[in-house]
């Protein structure tokens, strides 16, 4: 199956924007005041570029054979194909994972509860954007969801953006193809099997066996960030 990434192209330019903005406040304020309110300006700019890469630059998500990747600002996700019952798109897109031992310590209702990881790579649809464009195709193609037809061959990759429905969709439609791909591959494999042309073994894993249903984790990368712009701002307010 191919692999796919996510990103939000809407976030990237706005994030690059505000990091590109910032930088002429501070060298005014830098030439015209001194280096003390230079300094004061340039922590506030650099907190709020910190917060424009994790909100609008950081978010992205992966959908390979395997599992799902999701990035958050802070947090990673990882989840099973299997784990996943259902993707709700209204207020965000968010993954509902059926309930699992993972699941224990993270909530009051322990085994069994479900599980939702919301990704923050695909931006709402909007009201305007839904009448603009209530005609048109999802923007999911085909190919995103067409297995080679080298089963060894690298898979292919496609690096796009999508909003909430349209990725909801494509969730769908990849989720399906990947089942049909796996038990046509697998039907192949025993065939094979019976003509003698491979070694009977025992039954091929699924592409998800031995990955959890669902694991996550803090990113220390973007909590130093933040921790690093929050500092800059309390130095450069107290002492300046």
């Amino acid at each position: 199956m191919p692999t796919i990434i996510l990103r939000s192209l809407l976030g990237r330019v706005a994030a690059a924007v505000v990091g590109l903005i910032g930088l002429y406040p501070v060298a005014v304020i830098w030439l015209a005041d001194g280096y003390g309110h230079g300094l004061q300006a340039l922590s506030a700019a650099f907190a709020v570029t910190v917060a424009a890469w994790l909100l609008w630059w950081r978010p992205l998500m992966r959908l390979d054979q395997e599992s799902i990747r999701v990035r958050n600002a802070f947090r990673s996700h990882r989840v099973a194909w299997d784990a996943v019952t259902g993707v709700q798109s209204r207020w965000g897109l968010v993954l509902v994972l059926a309930g699992t031992d993972a699941d224990a310590g993270a909530g009051p209702g322990g085994p069994g509860t479900t599980r939702r990881v919301a990704v923050a790579a695909c931006q709402r649809s909007g009201v305007l954007a839904a009448m603009a464009h209530r005609d048109r195709e999802p923007g999911a193609r085909e190919e995103y969801v067409t297995p080679s037809p080298d089963e060894g061959a690298e898979p292919r990759l496609y690096r796009t953006h999508m909003n909430c429905d349209d990725a909801g969709y494509l969730l769908d439609l990849y989720r399906a193809a990947r089942a049909e791909h796996l038990a046509l591959a697998d039907r192949l494999r025993r065939r094979a099997r019976r003509m003698g042309k491979t070694p009977a073994k025992g039954p091929v894993p699924a592409a998800s066996a031995g990955i959890e249903p669902w694991s996550g984790r803090w990113d220390a990368a973007p909590i130093a960030a933040a921790a690093l712009a929050v500092a800059g701002v309390v130095v450069t307010t107290a002492l300046l």
